[in-house]
């Protein structure tokens, strides 16, 4: 048993909202959340005890959206082009030309994170920079959103994409003055190199995963939801779980359709530590490469964003996924795409409701009062980000109309309408998954310079911590599994080395996590080595 006591302990349970000890039972489940003397009469056989020393005792940080796969490939086997890797263009062909120098001739070379607003030069790479790092390799370089790429001449040449290439549905193809491919492609576009790019083997994907996880439980995550995993992705976790291998507990969204190949429904399947019960589906792009679907344009772009699907294509594959007992989860940012996405989620609710089955949105990044009043009407979640204001605020400020900062990622109001929100990171369309700074960007609203972005939706850090453990619990329909410090939920916890409830929030990022337990476990220790 394992007995938690003199710190401070923050339940996420109003039944249990502040007790002096924690008592953690063999099977790893919490036994107790109450006084220090009934904890200790419950004690039988061996204890271990946890003093805090005053230090804070959470469940562990659910994130909520998160590319655990992604984040994990640029942890193991792809160039790493955040802006502390790389803070220009240079820098950024200088890491690819030393990752070809190590490659034969005609290997793919791939990596991400790259941020044009953040660059020194204000624009994206072109082929013609990545062409200086390699033309015997073919190179793709992903935007840090995930909705841009830019590929080299030869990766370029390899696809067949000319001049002549007409943009598929749901994507665009970049060119010049002169009408020639710059190598930037937005959205659905970037598939017609990607698909050319060999798939990783199992086991590289499952190193890469396994990395990504313990890099999340340094951070105090203890839950994650996975949300564009396909057949590959889901039957390398499969795996995992089978070999009991995952260290968190993680939730799969499976993608319906990559491209233009739509893919069936997946085997549901939940354990203890895997749940496949959720489809993804994209109807816009995203905000920071102007791909969001919004009613107003773009400043400097002068365009609307794409849509992915037409309504009814949308719906008759959303209504296959509903009646099966599906739960859904669909990205979509501007206002255009909510219309459609909210528009769908009605109708096929009103065709066969279900109170265990509820619907989600991704980001929700632009909504007005009407759409979030018809989310609470029929119970429809939020994953959203306000890390994405630090990360991402300078390109809100470049591209986005004034008419729609005001909503820009608006907890205040969603929580204000009765929606239920959890909080992610989007990693690593981020360059940083601490929860910390989306819990600070929660509560004072700065951007990257420090400038309040919308902060009359700023909440409080109580709305703000509930929003990243027991809310990703909620929309992942693992309320009563894990979340909250509750008798009979899973011991998954985090110990803090200050409170966030009482730390000035200038000082949260000062705050270290000191240990992870999943189901009782300790699993991470600052200062340990883990594996």
């Amino acid at each position: 048993m394992l007995l938690f006591f003199n710190g401070t302990i923050h339940t996420m349970d109003d039944q249990h909202p502040s007790p002096e000890a924690v008592l953690v039972g063999n099977d790893g489940r919490i036994h107790w959340a109450g006084s220090l003397s009934q904890a200790e009469s419950r004690i039988s056989g061996d204890v271990s005890r946890v003093d805090l020393g005053g230090r804070t005792l959470i469940p562990g940080f659910n994130d909520a959206h998160v590319h655990v796969q992604w984040l994990g490939l640029m942890l193991t086997l792809m160039v790493n082009a955040t802006i502390t890797n790389a803070p220009d263009i240079p820098a950024v062909v200088s890491l690819y030309r030393e990752k070809a120098s190590k490659l034969p001739p005609g290997t793919w070379i791939t990596g991400g994170g790259y941020n044009e607003n953040f660059l020194p030069e204000k624009r994206h790479p072109t082929r013609y920079d990545l062409d200086q790092a390699s033309t015997e390799h073919p190179v793709t370089l992903t935007h840090t959103s995930g909705h841009t790429a830019v590929a080299n001449s030869k990766a370029l040449e390899l696809a067949g994409i000319t001049r002549d290439t007409p943009d598929p549905q749901g994507g665009h193809i970049v060119r010049d003055e002169h009408g020639e491919a710059t190598g930037v492609l937005e959205e659905t576009a970037m598939q017609l190199v990607f698909h050319l790019i060999p798939e990783i083997t199992e086991d590289q994907m499952a190193q890469a995963i396994k990395a990504a996880i313990q890099h999340q439980l340094s951070h105090g995550i203890t839950a994650a939801t996975d949300p564009m995993s396909s057949p590959f992705h889901i039957r390398v976790y499969r795996q995992l779980e089978e070999a009991g291998e995952l260290r968190i507990r993680i939730n799969l969204m499976a993608e319906r359709r990559s491209g233009d190949e739509v893919y069936p429904l997946p085997e549901k399947f939940v354990s203890d530590w895997l749940r496949v019960d959720t489809v993804k589906f994209f109807a816009d792009g995203g905000l920071t490469s102007g791909g969001a679907a919004i009613r107003q344009p773009y400043k400097e772009l002068g365009t609307h964003g794409l849509l992915f699907y037409e309504t009814e294509q949308m719906a008759d594959l959303m209504w296959e996924a509903h009646e099966a007992g599906f739960r859904i989860g669909t990205h979509a940012n501007g206002d255009t795409a909510l219309d459609q996405v909210i528009g769908v989620y009605e109708a096929i609710t009103a065709r066969k409701s279900d109170p265990r089955i509820r619907h989600r949105i991704e980001h929700l990044a632009l909504p007005d009062p009407e759409h979030l009043a018809r989310c609470a009407q029929i119970g429809v979640m939020a994953a959203t980000q306000t890390v994405f204001l630090p990360a991402m605020g300078a390109t809100y400020r470049r591209y986005l109309p004034d008419y729609y900062v005001p909503r820009a990622y608006g907890v205040r109001d969603m929580l204000d309408a009765g929606v239920d929100v959890a909080l992610s990171t989007d990693a690593p369309v981020v360059p940083d998954d601490n929860p910390f700074i989306g819990l600070k960007a929660a509560v004072d609203r700065l951007d990257h310079e420090g400038k309040p972005l919308a902060g009359h939706q700023a909440i409080t850090m109580q709305e703000a911590l509930y929003a990243y453990t027991m809310a990703g619990a909620i929309l992942s329909g693992d309320e009563d599994r894990f979340g909250s410090i509750t008798p009979g939920k899973w011991a998954d916890l985090a110990v803090l080395s200050a409170d966030p409830l009482t730390t000035p929030v200038e000082n949260l990022l000062s705050i270290k996590v000191d240990q992870t337990y999943v189901g009782g476990k300790l699993m991470y220790e600052r200062g340990e080595a883990f594996v």
